[in-house]
């Protein structure tokens, strides 16, 4: 059990040290008007546990973002909210700039393209599940705020969420006529329009319009005819109703669609230089290309349907009806540029079809003693992914490899969950105890189809005569949860929370001819312990908020390469037992209306404490005669938890400047900084070249200039002057190393290979980025 005397050295060295730096660095800006009152810090309500309560009062480690605060920081995707949240580790998927990689607390799942495969991230959008991860680089048009819950949600968000969930909770129809544009421009030919139009009421129908286009051009200019790559181009529309007579019910309804086109982000690597002539890898990254490449536009759709429906039985008791449905449907081009020496081509295509229906009933009884949400969960899902890789060798012998891949199936959950809160009438009230349980039963099929050719020639076929190519697996998990807080003062609480989830299970789509059939894995499970406090302090001037954690985690799903001569090649499997343990730092300092402060600071130690060899991989020497290891062992220091930094700090800066009667001129200033990060899981202590497969330290600084004006009729004009990235940091968004991490046959004379990484392949993120915003709103 930690020492509370020690964590209240630890938090007041912490918040000393941020009101040192802040003046020089920033994170997320405050709106002063709307977060400082006379009388201090104004309250943030959040709807995290189904109900509405203070930021405050409630018992989770979690992050709530206003909309004041996402304009000020000029936040518009999920990229941008992640950024925001020191726990979040993301990077885009190496074939698509609009599917993440997404960890929390270090937990989160590498390969995100396999449809066979979930996230340890919850995406929520209005409390309605997002299941893929393929398109959520789409704009966050007309969002009242976004909340990030840290840690293990599963006995109100279920399955999925071992990592945490990120809710985001979209403005309603106000009911009076408004209309509010915002204009955009920047460099690299950068353009946002956000148009939003507020319909007055009729008959006890509100309605809301919005239309969004965003676009951009590429950052790595192409020599070919085909399209840069870094090229983006987004177009959506969205329609939210609600209707309300005054009486008891009340009904939210929203359609949106959006189409999302983009090119991939260009890899290089400089194991190449002197080897290709006119090959060049500055790192800066690349303005151009080093030849011509006939690069397509991949080209995505995604749709969705939100229907909720609200009772209000009577003062005590509400009851709700979420129906949702959503689709995707994506095809991703990537030229990965020679960077693994070889040329090498992939084409993705997913499709996904989900609806979900959940029931709750959210009340009171015993005159507020017991609050309690309960409900029913069902959902289901129908997926598909075409997958194609075509890899040339560019030395000789000339090898020319194509694999094909086809994979369709179903996934389907139901579940049923409770949770209540007792305040007992002792310690004046003081102490409330939350007691919580879901049980979920699971099942997953899917059907695999696949043809590896070398030279036109067949050499891996499914489904073939007398082989199974289908799979499915069945499960249900009991999830309690308990947490107990105590208000030692009316700012001052502090709470002790023990919970559980999982990660689903599933099946390996990558995994050779004849494997499919043979094995699925069963779900990840975590169990934390976390001990939190919620402060205001110095008259509620500082807001700290602080969580330490401990996760033990079992059956933990891990990728194993199958093949010793293909690296592609993978299955995943239950193999490891892990711990994360990490400090979590919120504070918000405002000495006065005009001034404020911010720290965000995450700790993370995250270590296997076990990794058992499984057959049939690299490590079973019936497969790879060169392994050091046998069947069982613990390999553990053949691994390290990818995605998970030590250190990450957010700090930042929001000063007013000027604020007359009707204009204000606010400067904003954001800085985010992140450790050192392995890419992969198979980069441990005892894989030499361990580094190439890491994303070395990093910090940005941005910066805002913020005027505000009003005019005439009510109307608000609001223009912002903007750089990203302002100290022209270069640093590697995501990296993929070539070589073994243990001993392997050549994959092409099938000698002796040495483990250990040998060069690296990157894709750099863009550099310093600038622009303009207008928004006008009557």
């Amino acid at each position: 059990m930690l020492n509370k005397k020690i964590l209240s050295r630890n938090l007041q060295a912490g918040l000393a040290a941020g009101a040192a730096i802040a003046g020089f660095y920033g994170h997320e800006a405050v709106a002063q008007q709307q977060q400082f009152t006379a009388s201090g810090i104004q309250e943030v309500i959040v709807t995290a546990q189904r109900r509405e309560e203070s930021l405050q009062d409630t018992p989770i480690a979690i992050t709530a973002i206003s909309a004041e605060e996402l304009a000020d920081r000029g936040i518009t995707d999920y990229q941008g909210v992640a950024a925001t949240t020191p726990a979040i580790t993301f990077t885009q998927y190496p074939s698509s700039p609009n599917t993440f990689i997404l960890y929390m607390r270090g937990q989160g799942v590498s390969d995100a393209m396999q449809v066979t495969v979930d996230s340890a991230v919850g995406l929520y959008q209005d409390g309605f599940y997002i299941s893929r991860p393929q398109l959520i680089t789409f704009d966050l048009a007309d969002i009242e705020r976004v909340e990030v819950l840290r840690g293990p949600q599963g006995t109100l968000y279920g399955r999925n969420t071992t990592g945490g969930a990120v809710n985001l909770i979209s403005k309603k129809p106000s009911g009076e006529f408004g209309f509010k544009q915002e204009l955009g421009f920047g460099n690299k030919g950068r353009l946002r329009s956000l148009s939003v139009l507020d319909l007055p009421k009729w008959n006890g129908l509100s309605a809301k319009l919005s239309f969004l286009k965003r676009e951009q051009n590429g950052y790595v200019k192409n020599l070919g005819t085909g399209h840069d790559f870094g090229e983006e181009d987004q177009i959506a529309g969205r329609v939210a109703l609600r209707w309300d007579v005054g009486g008891p019910v009340t009904a939210d309804y929203f359609y949106e669609r959006g189409d999302l086109d983009s090119t991939p982000t260009y890899y290089t690597n400089s194991g190449l230089v002197g080897l290709i002539p006119g090959y060049s890898d500055s790192g800066k990254p690349e303005s151009h290309t080093y030849r011509p490449f006939d690069l397509e536009e991949s080209k995505g759709t995604f749709e969705a349907h939100g229907l909720t429906l609200a009772w209000n039985v009577n003062d005590a008791l509400t009851l709700k009806s979420l129906t949702g449905y959503r689709e995707i449907s994506v095809g991703y081009y990537q030229d990965y540029g020679d960077a693994f020496f070889t040329s090498y081509r992939t084409f993705d295509d997913i499709r996904s079809h989900q609806f979900s229906e959940e029931l709750q009933a959210v009340g009171s009884l015993f005159d507020g003693r017991i609050d309690y949400v309960a409900g029913l969960y069902y959902f289901d899902e129908h997926v598909r992914h075409f997958e194609n890789l075509t890899i040339t060798e560019l030395f000789p012998p000339p090898l020319l490899l194509v694999k094909d891949r086809y994979v369709e199936g179903d996934s389907k959950s139901k579940a049923a969950f409770a949770q209540f809160t007792w305040t007992p009438p002792v310690l004046d009230d003081r102490l409330s105890l939350t007691f919580g349980a879901r049980y979920t039963k699971d099942e997953r099929q899917a059907e695999r189809q696949m043809l590896d050719t070398f030279f036109g020639f067949p050499i891996g076929e499914e489904p073939t005569p007398g082989v199974a190519n289908s799979n499915s697996v069945k499960y249900n998990r009991f999830n309690p949860a308990f947490t107990a807080n105590y208000a030692w003062t009316d700012d001052v609480s502090s709470y002790l929370r023990i919970a559980t989830g999982y990660k689903s299970g599933g099946m390996s789509e990558a995994v050779e001819a004849g494997r499919f059939a043979e094995l699925a894995y069963k779900p990840e499970k975590v169990l934390v312990y976390e001990l939190g406090l919620k402060s205001y302090l110095l008259d509620r001037r500082v807001r700290l908020n602080a969580a330490v954690f401990e996760s033990k985690f079992d059956d933990m799903q891990m990728f194993f390469t199958t093949n010793p001569t293909d690296p592609s090649v993978v299955l995943a499997l239950n193999a490891g037992k892990a711990t994360v343990r990490g400090l979590e730092l919120e504070a918000l300092w405002q000495p006065i209306e005009a001034l404020s402060f911010t720290l965000d600071y995450s700790y993370l130690d995250a270590k296997f404490d076990r990794v058992l060899a499984p057959a049939g991989t690299i490590f079973d020497p019936s497969v790879n005669p060169y392994s050091p290891y046998q069947i069982g062992d613990n390999v553990k220091d053949v691994f390290v938890m990818p995605y998970a930094p030590e250190n990450s700090i957010n700090a930042g800066l929001s000063w007013t400047l000027l604020n007359m009667a009707t204009d204000s001129l606010t400067a904003v200033l954001n800085y985010r900084w992140q450790d050192k990060t392995y890419i992969t899981s198979p980069a441990g202590p005892a894989v030499p070249g361990r580094d190439l497969y890491s994303r070395p330290s990093f910090g940005l600084l941005d910066a805002r200039l913020v005027w505000r004006t009003e005019l005439a009729n009510q109307a608000k004009l609001r223009v912002d002057l903007w750089g990203k990235n302002l100290n022209n940091q270069k640093w590697p968004a995501e990296v993929i190393a070539q070589g073994n991490s243990i001993p392997l046959p050549d994959s092409v004379t099938g000698d002796y290979s040495p483990a250990g990484w040998t060069s690296q392949a990157a894709t750099w993120s863009e550099r310093r980025t600038y622009g303009v915003n207008f928004v006008y709103e009557f």
